[in-house]
């Protein structure tokens, strides 16, 4: 697959193809998106200072936010990464030839979570893991984050080696993803500092969204054409919502990445070499940690199990869950699928987003909620049994 990519030339910007590939593997980070445009939209022009987008359409912002970091952006290449729906993200290539990554956060401008991600990620990257996390460099103000003048934040990372695994390496990512779950028990950091709600405090998940407010968009024109679905997701998101804001409430809690899924991991040769994008970090019930990882997986075709058996079979090496969790982890899965519809719609109605995020997807997260419920008995069995609960 090919990209154009941008190269910065003092006031000059020159178009060529660019390959990501690198050896045999794609460098690839989750939650990004590509460049399809140089010029500056008219949904962006008549946007609120707070929206950002998650396509680069401004590239004075991205010039801008480099200027933050190196002295000559000079002959500096960008170039867009693959995926991804909220943030700006983008390859960075320096005349050296080393190569870099650019994001820019597209949250609201909220600079609390971002230093909330930052502070995480420093002490993780402290911690003996055997895989790597995001590794944010300085500004030139000795800062990680830095403010642009559309009120956006924007960061500088290292490009880690490895590829979207996808389907692949599904044992591996589950042994990684219950590794940091047990790790993130040891960061030190205040519970006063997180502003990102626990998944089971649905509306709370984006800023804009309300019950009221959700109900009035699932049944408005725009998922109309998607109306039975639509009416469905409603009841079943409702109806997760009062289930888990009384039967669970005793589940344990500690600090969880929030969005742990395989397009937030790496991998090279089978073995995870990363897993990314701690955004959403917060204080939850534990067992969402792998209640989020085995949502991306439910409903594949032929059959969605095996993967979920392998994924468990790794977890279970690194993390741990009580029997109580194990039972509560279908609706938890659910919980997630449901509470993406909830996410996308708060983000359009913060004008960050189309609703087109939600409507082209809601037929699928209905898909992932029906096979979870039809074998929420075996998923539970396979947890007990592998952890020997």
């Amino acid at each position: 697959m090919r990209f154009s990519s941008i190269v910065f030339s003092g006031a000059l910007l020159s178009r060529t193809a660019f390959s990501f590939q690198s050896g045999s593997s794609a460098h690839s980070i989750s939650r990004t998106a590509a460049l399809r445009s140089t010029a500056v939209t008219e949904e962006a022009v008549a946007a609120p200072k707070s929206f950002v987008g998650s396509k680069l359409n401004d590239l004075d912002i991205a010039n801008e936010a480099l200027a933050k970091f190196y002295d000559d952006i000079e002959g500096v290449e960008i170039e867009p990464t693959t995926g991804g729906v909220n943030n700006i993200v983008q390859y960075i290539t320096l005349p050296s030839g080393e190569r870099e990554l650019l994001r820019i956060y597209n949250n609201g401008c909220d600079s609390m979570r971002v230093q909330w991600e930052h502070d995480i990620l420093k002490q993780l990257n402290t911690f003996d893991l055997s895989f790597c996390v995001p590794k944010f460099l300085e500004s030139k103000e000795g800062t990680t984050m830095v403010r642009l003048s559309n009120g956006a934040d924007a960061c500088m990372c290292e490009l880690i080696p490895g590829g979207l695994p996808k389907l692949t390496a599904v044992e591996d990512i589950g042994r990684a993803s219950g590794e940091l779950n047990t790790a993130l028990t040891k960061v030190d950091i205040e519970t006063s500092r997180c502003n990102v709600a626990p998944y089971w405090k649905m509306w709370d998940v984006h800023h804009a969204v309300t019950r009221e407010s959700f109900e009035e968009e699932m049944n408005g024109p725009h998922f109309d054409e998607v109306r039975e679905t639509a009416d469905r997701m409603l009841k079943e998101t409702l109806d997760i919502v009062d289930r888990c804001e009384g039967k669970y409430q005793s589940l344990p809690v500690q600090l969880i990445h929030g969005d742990l899924h395989y397009d937030n991991v790496l991998v090279d040769e089978g073995k995870v070499t990363a897993l990314l994008d701690f955004e959403f970090a917060a204080f939850d019930w534990r067992a969402m940690e792998l209640a989020i990882c085995l949502s991306k997986y439910a409903g594949e075709e032929p059959d969605a199990m095996p993967y979920f058996v392998d994924f468990i079979t790794g977890f279970a090496k690194t993390g741990k869950l009580t029997k109580e969790e194990a039972e509560a982890v279908p609706d938890l899965i659910n919980l997630r699928i449901l509470s993406n519809i909830v996410y996308f719609v708060g983000r359009h109605q913060a004008q960050e987003d189309n609703i087109s995020s939600i409507t082209t997807r809601i037929q699928n997260y209905e898909k992932r909620v029906n096979w979870v419920k039809e074998n929420s008995d075996a998923i539970v069995k396979c947890i007990v049994d592998e952890m020997g609960l």
